[in-house]
C-alpha cells in the first residue's frame, strides 16, 4: 500500500540481439526506461514538483506500461537488472532542499498475465519512506533467449 500516487512515464524501450561472450549464444537484450514520479508530478511550465511535506510510506508493484510478455517456459535462464537514481527533490518554501527519506532495494520482476498463465511481463517494485515527492528514474534490463518472447500480435495487452 502506498501513501503517494505514483506515475510512470515510460521512455522508449530498446531492443537488441547481443551474443554472449564467449558461447556466442544469441540473447535478446530489451532495456526498459523512465521515471516514477511519487506523490506528485512536475509543473510543465518549472519542471519541479510541488512540497508535500508528510511522511509517507512507499510499497508499489509498477507494472511497466511497455512491457514484453515472455513465455515462463523460456525464461529459466534469463537475466534482470535494475538501476533506481534519485532525479528531483522539491525544494522548500524556505529556498533549501527538501526531504527525502528512504526508496529501498528497488527490484525488477516478472508477475503473470492477467489472462494467460504461460506468460510474463516485467514490473518494477519500491519500497520506502519518503517525506517529500521524489522523481527516480529507472532502467531495467532483460537479457534472455530470443525464443522466450512472445509475439505482440499473440497475445491482447490488459487494459
Amino acid at each position: 500500500m502506498t501513501d503517494a500516487s505514483v506515475y510512470l512515464a515510460a521512455q522508449p524501450r530498446l531492443d537488441t540481439l547481443v551474443t554472449v561472450f564467449p558461447s556466442d549464444a544469441l540473447r535478446l537484450r530489451t532495456d526498459f526506461a523512465g521515471t516514477a514520479w511519487i506523490g506528485d508530478i512536475p509543473d510543465p511550465a518549472s519542471g519541479m514538483m510541488g512540497p508535500r511535506y508528510q511522511r509517507r510510506a512507499v510499497d508499489s508493484q509498477l507494472f511497466l506500461p511497455d512491457t514484453h510478455w515472455y513465455s515462463v517456459s523460456e525464461l529459466d535462464d534469463a537475466e534482470v537488472q535494475v538501476v533506481v537514481g534519485l532525479l528531483q527533490v522539491p525544494g522548500t518554501t524556505q529556498g533549501t532542499q527538501g526531504l527525502v527519506g528512504a526508496i529501498a532495494d528497488p527490484q525488477a520482476d516478472f508477475f503473470e498475465h492477467p489472462e494467460h498463465d504461460d506468460r510474463v511481463g516485467i514490473c518494477l517494485t519500491l519500497r520506502g519512506q519518503i517525506w517529500s515527492n521524489v522523481g527516480l528514474s529507472y532502467r531495467i534490463t532483460v537479457l534472455c533467449r530470443p525464443e522466450s518472447l512472445m509475439r505482440s500480435s499473440m497475445i491482447a495487452t490488459p487494459t
